[in-house]
């Protein structure tokens, strides 16, 4: 005979420690730290009274923008930001994180003119980059080069690529990890406000495809800059405005499911501030960089480096029959939200299971017992506060079949 699986799920969340942080932080400020990491923040060493932006990483150098001007072309202020005209500068990474001191990028696309961010094609022999010139200094234009072959840093082939406008601005772009989408902030009509986030197909040959608003879970009335998606392509980091920022731009998480969004997140007081914090990307691993002015009265943007690790939860429980008899050796199974599975367990002799698991994410489990039907729950890690106890239940009627 088969039974039905009452399943009774006791999902203790808690936050592990951190080893490296030493700051304390104020409880009230934590709450706010959404992100499902905990962040070691220090400033960069090479900040200049100038500001200094990151954009991203090129043959293991970080590509900066930046208003400094070792080497730089051309003179003048930027009316706007009242700072020199911007160029591309590279640092290369050192194993401690650190940074050497900034070098210009290239004398071919650094002009007089004022450049943008940058992106790579994962081989890093394609460019996009964008630029604005004094006469529009608010309107970016996107465009894209080669590298030519077998050189150290020639690019050939410069040309705008077709979603520039002069009606609105391309800016921001970051390419994924596997090379098929492009990412950009632009103030293109129809959005939901200021700057959109977007992301748009790369062809084989380079080109640009048309360009996909993320939608309202992501994008406010207000700006919405700065795109960057991890590795893995799971998450997506940006700068906004919006979503009840603590002033000016914060930096917000956001998981990507099956093509969709979760609802954005804050990254908490370790790395925003009631100023700009904007342009977070990560280096290498769980090391990293943004931008920020907060620590500037004239409003330059500094660039901090951080190292932030991930505040796992414990999700535990036990399996028991209908009339409340422990279920040892039972399998459970631990699946993700796109229901690949991630994690797999035999019960104990008291029943119980244990799994470390990331918060802010979708979850399944599925317990499979001989003599059982199999049952299976979905569970949110939604980022309870800490040692909060979650009692999940399902009881399926008694099911009893005839011998």
């Amino acid at each position: 005979m088969k039974y039905t699986l009452h399943l009774l799920v006791v999902a203790l969340i808690f936050c592990t420690t951190n080893p490296y942080d030493k700051t304390v932080v104020d409880p009230k400020n934590n709450d706010l730290n959404k992100s499902g990491y905990s962040f070691q923040v220090n400033i960069s060493k090479v900040n200049s009274k100038f500001s200094e932006i990151a954009s991203t990483v090129f043959r293991d150098k970080l590509v900066i923008v930046s208003s400094k001007k070792i080497g730089g072309l051309g003179s003048g202020l930027n009316p706007v930001t009242k700072e020199p005209y911007t160029d591309l500068f590279c640092l290369d990474v050192k194993q401690n994180g650190s940074f050497s001191q900034p070098l210009l990028f290239s004398r071919i696309l650094n002009t007089k003119s004022n450049e943008g961010q940058v992106a790579f094609s994962p081989d890093e022999h394609r460019i996009y980059y964008t630029r604005s010139e004094r006469k529009n200094i608010l309107n970016y234009k996107l465009y894209t080069a080669e590298l030519k072959k077998d050189s150290y840093g020639k690019w050939i082939n410069e040309m705008e690529v077709s979603i520039s406008s002069d009606n609105h601005s391309i800016e921001n772009p970051h390419v994924t990890s596997d090379g098929k989408f492009l990412y950009f902030s632009s103030d293109m009509k129809d959005g939901y406000g200021g700057f959109d986030l977007y992301k748009a197909e790369i062809h084989e040959d380079g080109s640009i495809g048309k360009p996909e608003n993320l939608g309202g879970k992501i994008n406010t009335s207000k700006d919405d800059k700065y795109p960057y998606t991890t590795k893995d392509s799971k998450e997506i980091y940006f700068s906004s405005k919006g979503h009840n920022s603590i002033g000016g731009f914060d930096i917000f998480i956001s998981n990507i499911n099956n093509k969709k969004y979760t609802e954005p997140r804050n990254l908490g007081y370790d790395i925003n501030s009631k100023k700009d914090d904007v342009a977070f990307i990560i280096i290498n691993g769980n090391q990293g960089v943004f931008s920020s002015n907060k620590d500037n009265a004239n409003n330059s943007f500094n660039m901090y480096h951080f190292q932030s690790e991930i505040m796992y939860h414990e999700l535990e429980g036990i399996v028991i029959t209908q009339d409340d008899k422990i279920l040892p050796n039972a399998t459970v199974v631990l699946y993700n939200g796109e229901g690949l599975e991630i994690g797999r367990q035999t019960t104990n002799e008291d029943a119980s299971y244990n799994f470390k698991i990331k918060p802010y994410q979708d979850y399944q489990l599925k317990v499979i017992k001989r003599g059982f039907k199999d049952y299976n729950k979905t569970l949110l890690s939604d980022g309870t506060p800490l040692k909060a106890i979650l009692k999940l239940s399902s009881k399926i009627s008694y099911n009893k079949s005839k011998p």
